[in-house]
């Protein structure tokens, strides 16, 4: 092909490029329209009148403080989960750029909270051809981060044992070991996400998996559980719960209502369901009035604080796209060997 021919192409693909830009910002526009449509309904579903009343007799100044450092805890967490997903691509084969495993994740954000758990499978998917990730690679990926988060999620739950078992809750610390194994032979991490992909009929993993990859995922997810558990925490000594016993209680509680909220298909985000879970965890520590308001006001902080966190970190994967330009093409890098 002739210096000429290549221009007369390129300059023919361009209007066609431009066309599928404007297209996906166009459907992202409207995904982000319709989240904060499903955002707005489900938390005008919620009893606000005991949160008001409720509130009343709290110092304003006091609560204000612990609600800011629940938004920022709960944004840390976001962040360790943002790499332990970058680290689970990693672990099938695929390094990606920083700023392109950060969208990917941070737009799952806003797709988790309409209705349709598969949308967010299909969003990653999608995104994932755009930057050369084949789609079998990027939907194990996706399961095996589900696989990690349930088994981590799980085992940082177990902190909310002692209060509710008491003094027989010794037998816990044998349910910590799945996780330890893993971390051992993170290979084993496999076999769950292979039986979870048939239950779920998702193509299944690769067989061989990233032993480092994994361990660093497991790591980041363990750490993204007790540092956003901590913002249930700052909730709840802010409405009066004791500091020291309700550390482990709240971060525990979390942990088990967040994973109830992903099990539970038929609502976004577990809308509902995870609030129910707080619940019953709280009115160990709290009146369950009061508990109730703690669940609502977590609810608030969550949904404010990860769409916040997951904006901020699509401008800022954007600018980074924009200096980027055409000179770095692929920014993806190379595969990690098999």
């Amino acid at each position: 092909m002739t210096a000429e021919a290549a221009v007369a192409e390129t300059v023919a693909a361009e209007p066609v490029r431009r066309g599928r830009m404007l297209l996906r910002r166009s459907l992202m526009g409207l995904m982000l329209v319709a989240t904060a449509a499903f955002v707005v309904l489900a938390l005008r579903g919620q009893d606000w009148s005991t949160v008001a009343t409720t509130l009343r007799g709290q110092r304003p100044g006091f609560f204000a403080s612990m609600a800011a450092l629940a938004f920022l805890a709960n944004a840390a967490g976001l962040v360790a989960t943002m790499l332990s997903w970058r680290a689970t691509l990693a672990g099938v084969g695929e390094r990606v750029a920083a700023a392109d495993a950060a969208r990917i994740f941070y737009l799952g954000q806003f797709v988790k909270y309409v209705p349709g758990k598969v949308l967010g499978l299909v969003m990653s998917v999608q995104m994932g051809r755009s930057i050369g990730v084949p789609a079998s690679r990027m939907s194990a990926a996706w399961l095996l981060a589900l696989m990690i988060s349930l088994l981590t999620g799980a085992t940082v739950g177990l902190a909310a044992g002692p209060e509710v078992f008491g003094a027989s809750s010794a037998w816990l610390v044998l349910a910590v070991l799945p996780v330890v194994a893993v971390l051992v032979r993170p290979h084993l991490v496999g076999l769950g996400t292979v039986l979870l992909a048939r239950i779920r009929r998702r193509p299944e993993p690769p067989t061989a998996l990233s032993g480092p990859g994994i361990r660093r995922a497991v790591v980041a997810q363990l750490a993204a559980w007790l540092i956003g558990g901590t913002h249930l925490w700052f909730l709840a000594v802010a409405m009066g719960a004791p500091p020291l016993r309700s550390l482990p209680l709240c971060v525990g509680a979390f942990g088990l209502a967040a994973i109830a909220g992903v099990l539970a298909v038929f609502a976004p985000d577990g809308i509902g369901v995870r609030e129910v879970v707080v619940l019953a965890a709280l009115s160990i520590v709290l009146p369950v009035p009061v508990a109730g308001v703690v669940a609502l006001v977590s609810r608030l902080v969550v949904a404010l604080s990860e769409l916040t966190t997951a904006g901020a970190g699509l401008l800022a994967t954007e600018v980074v796209r924009r200096r980027a330009g055409s000179k770095n093409p692929p920014r993806r890098w190379s595969r990690t060997s098999r």
